[in-house]
């Protein structure tokens, strides 16, 4: 390796390991875990647990299909995609042991059965609701996405603005950074309403963009209000108002 390229190495590691707030942060999304670090699994009844998860090298379509969980009293358990809803855990970087106060959601992933052998995996969940986005792990093109220098938005039912946050609703915030993140992935595995996955990326979202949104009549009053909204490249904060305001209530209709 060219010492060039190696040092671009090293300081990528750095950025990561320090957890630095950026776009570039969240590219590496879906990265397992140096060990066990704490964090949780979702039970098929429900239930949660919570104590240390470790990544088996066990893939399925280049998604992870089977963790090892040790609870809080010590028992250590495999657990395939096919057993349990999902689990979730801190970044590499963070704590492992059992002693870490609750909350350690910060990275989280659903079972669901793969795009095409349709198999159990678990999936880096992007956004949660009605229209589910995950990771798509065979695909490492990104795409130019959001950044700190898109305009703002002033929506009808929401507000967007770069490097702040994005308001929706009376109640809903999250930060624009975020958003900004999940923005830069050329592809997307999609599910709505618990069916089940299909790809979305730039060269068929027109198509599939009726599918997603079409029977909600805020979208069409957002794109009206704001066309550029239309674009692949706003995908993710639509699905954000999608599973906010057209959740199956009259404002949906």
């Amino acid at each position: 390796m060219k010492k060039s390229n190696r040092s671009l190495c090293i300081v990528i590691l750095i950025m990561i390991a320090i957890g630095m707030p950026s776009k570039l942060s969240s590219q590496y999304a879906g990265i397992p875990p140096a060990g066990a670090v704490y964090g949780y699994v979702l039970l098929s009844n429900g239930d949660t647990l919570k104590g240390l998860v470790k990544w088996r090298i066990k893939y399925i379509e280049n998604n992870l299909a089977e963790i090892m969980f040790t609870s809080k009293n010590g028992n250590s358990k495999i657990f395939n995609a096919g057993d349990i809803g999902g689990f979730g855990h801190y970044t590499m970087r963070e704590i492992n042991t059992l002693n870490t106060p609750e909350n350690p959601e910060n990275e989280n992933y659903e079972s669901t059965l793969s795009l095409k052998k349709g198999m159990p995996v678990f999936m880096y969940r992007f956004l949660d609701g009605r229209i589910k986005i995950f990771q798509h792990r065979s695909i490492q093109v990104m795409s130019s996405g959001l950044d700190a220098k898109s305009l703002k938005i002033n929506g009808i039912y929401f507000s967007f603005i770069p490097g702040e946050e994005l308001s929706i609703g009376p109640s809903y915030k999250i930060s624009s950074m975020i958003i900004e993140g999940r923005s830069v992935y050329s592809s997307y595995l999609v599910s709505k309403d618990k069916g089940k996955l299909f790809e979305v990326d730039k060269k068929n979202y027109d198509k599939i963009f009726p599918v997603l949104f079409g029977d909600c009549k805020v979208i069409g009053q957002e794109i009206e209000k704001n066309p550029d909204l239309a674009g692949f490249k706003y995908f993710m904060i639509l699905a954000e108002v999608y599973n906010q305001i057209c959740n199956g209530s009259s404002e949906s209709h």
